[in-house]
């Protein structure tokens, strides 16, 4: 009984020093994404060494637990990094044995070559054309860490928390590094407890005083936890039980189950733990508090330690997933936002250049191009605004293409009687880009050929509607006398090969008053592009 109770609480032990390391494992696990991000784009940054230094010193102002971040390359010479000035990192010894091992790794740099202050430093290995290159360094401070151990873990006898790489060397520790050392086990190398599998053990610290050791991996990094327990508070004075009273404590145990019914044992327990997954299921609630003056079975006292564990895991993956759908999210909407500036920038340069064209053909074929680029930026502005999935409001874009499409009628002072009846179809960009191209290109074809009908307004009815999947776009305007204009025909191509991207197809109905197209296509659903394996 004594050593099952003993290892129950190791078990527990285990458990409670996760969650007494959280903050250093979150900060070394972001560390250690940080820097695989970085390495990705390593050689990148290294052809770019104007662009690097802003780059990672925006990163690390962004991010103050870092105080610094840099691409060591084999040479030494560090240029690429937050620190902006010129490092040399030959002839320290960490340098070296980190350019012959060619693993990832965590150190310990007391006095940090760029910082100037005590830091622990995450690297990376990155390759330029399949070739080891160097390192992607990230430096931690000691100052970003907690300095003491929290009231009611060190009520549970909690001494001290450290952290340490696979070669034994202490990274971090609450007390300080100095003042952590007389904790550690007495003829123990640290570098002999690393490893994957989480563990409990006594053993004497250097000072001589027992104590209770457990030993927990920080999941993806060369680093794990050590917490040190005093020995009679840490969960493990029913092990000390002495053997002379076991059969005192059997008689009793012997009556109380005379005594109890099945009820006591058991099945006011399995309701208090099916209450306690319910209200998990529900909320995700995990505090219910144990009855007063309970007995337990162990086997449901371990079934009750085994789903707290669960649940706490659970929990953690899903705030693991839902950061990382937020991450992405924010790389997406990045992506558009980017998309779209380039796109404006694209548009301004197309302006500049219309200004400078003498040739009013020249100004004209430029401003028809400048009117799809633009196109193309509005949905990409959408995207990057868009909290629907990556879908676009297409109506919203048919109603604004439009309008500024007549803003070149009304602006001349001629007459225009617009009417548009416009639903709100959600779309992919692979059909909303070209439906917008279409709708682009049909405006301004019909803002040409309206004419100047200075006695009755000229007529542009507008119209999109959809119904289940079925989606019609009907764009019909007044003919009017106009300016000879020689036709390239290039819009009516253009638009019959934005109707095919669409899967659909354009119908033209002509006369000497009325000239009206008809579009016909299916909202699709989104389609991931294959894999090639």
């Amino acid at each position: 009984m004594a050593a099952e109770t003993d290892e129950n609480a190791g078990l527990a032990l285990l458990s409670l020093t996760e969650g007494a390391a959280r903050s250093e494992q979150v900060l070394i696990e972001r560390a250690v994404g940080a820097a695989r991000l970085f390495r990705s784009i390593a050689p990148n940054l290294l052809d770019n060494p104007q662009d690097c230094a802003p780059h990672l010193a925006q990163f690390v102002k962004a991010n103050p637990e870092y105080s610094f971040i840099g691409v060591v390359p084999l040479s030494g010479i560090v240029q690429c990094s937050s620190f902006g000035e010129t490092i040399d990192f030959n002839g320290i010894s960490s340098f070296i044995e980190l350019m012959s091992n060619r693993e990832p790794s965590i150190v310990v740099d007391r006095n940090g070559r760029a910082s100037g202050e005590s830091v622990f430093v995450v690297s990376e290995p990155f390759e330029e054309d399949g070739e080891f290159a160097g390192f992607l360094t990230v430096s931690i401070p000691h100052r970003s860490l907690p300095v003491n151990v929290e009231d009611d873990l060190e009520n549970q006898g909690l001494v001290e928390l450290i952290t340490f790489n696979n070669n034994g060397t202490v990274l971090t520790a609450r007390s300080g590094l100095d003042a952590a050392t007389p904790e550690l086990p007495y003829g123990l190398e640290l570098a002999g407890l690393f490893s994957t599998q989480a563990q409990t053990f006594r053993a004497d610290n250097k000072l001589g005083l027992e104590r209770r050791y457990s030993v927990v991996d920080i999941k993806g990094s060369p680093a794990a936890v050590m917490a040190i327990w005093e020995i009679d508070t840490a969960l493990s004075l029913p092990a000390q039980i002495a053997p002379a009273i076991f059969p005192i404590l059997m008689w009793f145990a012997s009556m109380g189950v005379a005594m109890l019914a099945m009820n006591t044992l058991v099945i006011r327990h399995l309701t208090r733990i099916r209450r306690k997954m319910d209200a998990f299921a529900d909320d995700r609630s995990t505090h219910q508090p144990y009855a007063p003056n309970a007995l337990f079975p162990i086997e449901i006292e371990r079934l009750e330690e085994n789903f707290a564990r669960m649940s706490e895991e659970v929990m953690r993956d899903e705030a693991a997933m839902e950061d990382a759908v937020r991450e992405k999210g924010v790389l997406v909407k990045e992506i558009h936002h980017r998309v779209k500036n380039n796109l404006q920038l694209i548009s301004s340069i197309m302006n500049m250049q219309i200004r400078s064209a003498k040739a009013d053909e020249t100004k004209a074929v430029l401003r028809r191009v400048q009117d799809r680029v633009l196109s193309l930026a509005t949905i990409h502005r959408d995207l990057y605004q868009s909290q629907d999935g990556g879908r676009v409001n297409v109506g919203n874009l048919v109603t604004e293409i439009v309008e500024k499409s007549v803003e070149l009628i009304t602006g001349e002072g001629r007459k225009l009687d617009l009417q548009m009846q416009i639903d709100p179809v959600m779309l992919y960009p692979d059909q909303a880009v070209p439906l917008s191209l279409v709708v682009s290109e049909a405006a301004t074809n019909a803002m040409k050929y309206i004419g100047d009908q200075s006695d009755a307004a000229g007529i542009f009815d507008v119209r999109l509607k959809q119904d289940g999947t079925a989606c019609l776009l009907i764009m019909t305007n007044s003919v009017g006398p106009t300016q000879d204009q020689e036709s390239t025909g290039l819009g009516s191509k253009l638009m019959n090969a934005f109707a095919m991207q669409l899967g659909g197809k354009i119908d033209i109905e002509q006369s000497a008053e009325r000239y009206a197209l008809t579009l016909h296509f299916n909202a699709a659903e989104f389609q991931p592009e294959g894999r090639d394996y």
